[in-house]
């Protein structure tokens, strides 16, 4: 794309033209006489403190990127993320059009109070369609218009220094007879100085907008601000409060040379026009060029890349808009839309400075308390103005954020929003890093030896429903080898991890890790995984049927034991499927270590799942005579009250080998539960051995050994 404007005639020249517009013209005086000096000194003030706040941010902003079209839109949506953003530049995008209708009614305005009897729906066509010309065949013929424009409204504001017998006292404070209050005038006056967007809006066609933006930007604030304040004191020297409301175009009546008003109202008015005309197709062009908007929005036009589909679009809108709504009906919808991107471009300095983030170097640096009441000016006056106005389009922002989330965009650029959760994220692992772990919050925290997900999809089924919507999952996947040589297959093993999360919509972490041999690796890996408060309390595996892991993974077994962690051992029958039956879960007590409180409760969270709705629970122990069932039953009833699980107590009197009994009574239990004993050194294979035995002929079987304290 062609950069073609610098400073003056980019940003100055629009942005000024925009500001002294409509509302000076045909609105100001009506303001001064309703709020009196003081009270419309107020206004201009309090809309300044926004603007000026917004300014700032603005030049932020601009000074820490390399700045491209759709201006403000770009701003928001490369900072605060796509969703965000475009929830901004839809609203943006509509209040750039219907201020180019705001700015057409003004015209047709002040020709209808000067020729009454001309047809004005005529007219409004007729100026519309010769803005949307102009503005169609580029923004070169528009910003060279503007220097004509830019000259008679000069000559207009010099006719007014000139004029005036200033003999009258002034109101200081209005009553306020047609506007009913201070903020319902605010909102009329308003629109006047959101032309500060006007200059970012060209930021595409800037030949450094990092530069251009904030120059031209504070230029014009300076020197429309001065001109605004001046003129409340001309307008309250100078003519009847009575006369200002009345009169809307007071000051043709009151100027030495009335030609020149005439001229700068039409001046003004249309140049406003022209300038939304050609800023708000350019916000459609990036909302397309983003696929927030359909892609067709966003097509160009020659060299300059001009936007002619996305103008035709805002003049059909700015066209409705003028037929069918008044000035005073569209200003306040205006100053809604236009104080909700203020807010949020407040807000991208403000939590980018609270933040901290690294990245974050411009150039123009600003306090975060100069954004801050920006942000909170700007939301402030929103619910002042008309509170249920401010919630309809905080509700319409809130349903575009929801439609482009569905949308699920691809982007490629980072934003503020993964900043702000780690600065949150940190600060509560900082907080928390001397607190010491208790029972009474504890939620599983699994790391999942998930090996090839796809070869492993029970093990992380089960894992998910332990911790689904409760606690951390954490799937890792080992590669033995050198590392040096092990580059592709990490990047290939993430992603199949990566994406395998994805398609089956699992919300947990992954990891690859490179090791030399596998009990080592395996105990560093859980040594070193998670921190502060989020390291990992229980180790989930699959029992490897293969011959050479047999012994390094019972020794891993063997030594988790003394990292205080949970052990979780899962074995299943080959030919069974976990996700198909889920009638019942049998818990095996034997009271021979500290697991029951552990399995209990990995029981009841598998329970919690929908798939698992009604599944029954059993508890169950085998005692060696009658005299211990009342006891034994006794004891497992005052667990179960206590851990407050809902489970059915069984106590079977058997004498014979434990592994048969519990084969004879839970072989058709979907997931039986068995507590782990600690291994013994050297005794890896004949451990092995009595799991693989103790597992055969159950459908699913999960070994559970609880921590050591």
């Amino acid at each position: 794309m062609e950069k073609r404007f610098g400073t003056f005639n980019g940003v100055f020249l629009p942005t000024f033209l925009t500001i002294i517009g409509v509302i000076f013209y045909l609105r100001f005086g009506w303001i001064v006489g309703n709020a009196g000096i003081l009270g419309t000194l107020g206004i201009v003030v309090l809309a300044h403190i926004i603007t000026i706040s917004t300014a700032f941010s603005m030049a932020s902003i601009t000074t820490n990127m390399e700045v491209k079209g759709g201006g403000a839109y770009f701003l928001i949506s490369r900072s605060l993320g796509l969703e965000i953003g475009g929830s901004i530049g839809i609203p943006l995008y509509l209040s750039q059009v219907i201020s180019v209708s705001l700015y057409i009614l003004g015209f047709i305005e002040s020709v209808k109070l000067i020729f009454p009897d001309i047809n004005t729906l005529l007219l409004s066509v007729g100026v519309t369609v010769i803005i949307g010309v102009i503005s169609s065949i580029g923004a070169d013929l528009a910003v060279k218009m503007q220097y004509g424009i830019f000259c008679l409204i000069l000559l207009s504001l010099g006719t007014i220094v000139s004029s005036g017998s200033y003999d009258y006292v002034p109101r200081s404070f209005g009553t306020y007879v047609e506007s009913g209050n201070f903020w319902m005038t605010f909102a009329v006056f308003f629109p006047a100085v959101t032309g500060i967007l006007a200059g970012v809006s060209m930021s595409g066609d800037l030949t450094n907008p990092r530069e251009n933006i904030p120059k031209g930007t504070f230029y014009a604030i300076g020197v429309t601000f001065l001109i605004y304040t001046l003129q409340i004191f001309w307008f309250g020297f100078n003519i009847p409060a009575e006369e200002l409301i009345s009169n809307k175009l007071v000051l043709i009546s009151k100027v030495n040379f009335p030609v020149f008003i005439i001229g700068g109202i039409w001046a003004a008015t249309l140049s406003s026009a022209l300038g939304s005309m050609i800023a708000a197709p350019r916000t459609m062009q990036a909302l397309a060029k983003d696929s927030v908007l359909p892609s067709i929005l966003g097509r160009g036009s020659g060299k300059a890349n001009e936007p002619r589909i996305a103008t035709f679009i805002s003049f059909i809108i700015a066209f409705i808009f003028i037929i069918m709504v008044n000035l005073n009906f569209v200003a306040p919808v205006i100053t809604m839309f236009f104080l909700n991107t203020y807010g949020a471009i407040n807000m991208v300095v403000t939590l980018e400075k609270l933040v901290g983030n690294p990245s974050f170097r411009p150039t123009f640096k600003t306090h975060w308390v100069i954004s801050l009441i920006g942000a909170f000016g700007s939301y402030s006056v929103m619910f002042l103005i008309n509170f249920t106005a401010t919630i309809i389009c905080l509700g319409f922002t809130l349903m575009i954020y929801l439609y482009i989330s569905k949308k699920n965009i691809t982007r490629t650029w980072g934003d503020l929003r993964d900043g702000l959760l780690v600065s949150i994220i940190r600060m509560c692992l900082l907080r928390l890093r001397f607190n010491k772990k208790q029972e009474k919050n504890w939620k599983p925290d699994i790391i999942v030896f998930s090996g090839n997900p796809k070869n492993r999809s029970n093990l992380i089924y089960l894992a998910n429903h332990f911790s689904k919507g409760r606690g951390i999952i954490t799937l890792v996947r080992f590669i033995f080898g050198h590392i040096e040589e092990m580059q592709d297959k990490i990047k290939e093993a993430r992603e199949n991890l990566d994406s395998y999360l994805k398609e089956n919509k699992i919300l947990a972490f992954s990891e690859v890790v490179v090791g030399e041999n596998m009990a080592d690796t395996f105990l560093e890996t859980v040594q070193s995984s998670g921190i502060g408060l989020l390291k990992p309390n229980t180790v989930l595996m699959g029992m490897s049927r293969d011959k050479e892991n047999i012994k390094p993974l019972v020794e891993f077994m063997r030594k988790i034991n003394y990292l205080n962690k949970n052990t979780l051992v899962f074995c299943q029958n080959e030919d069974v499927n976990f996700f198909e039956e889920k009638n019942s879960i049998d818990i095996w007590w034997r009271g021979l270590e500290n697991n029951g409180n552990l399995m209990l409760t990995m029981a009841h969270l598998i329970a919690l799942n929908d798939d698992w709705e009604g599944a029954k629970i059993r508890l169950l122990s085998v005692v060696d005579n009658e005299d211990k069932v009342v006891y034994r039953k006794t004891i497992l009833a005052e667990m179960l009250v206590t851990l407050r699980v809902d489970a059915q107590v069984e106590i079977i009197v058997c004498k014979e080998n434990i592994n048969k009994t519990i084969k004879e009574n839970s072989s058709e239990a979907s997931l039986v539960l068995i507590g782990l004993s600690l291994p013994e050194k050297d005794h890896e294979i004949l451990y092995y051995n009595k799991l693989m035995d103790m597992s055969e002929g159950l459908n699913s079987v999960l070994f559970v050994r609880g921590k050591l304290n």
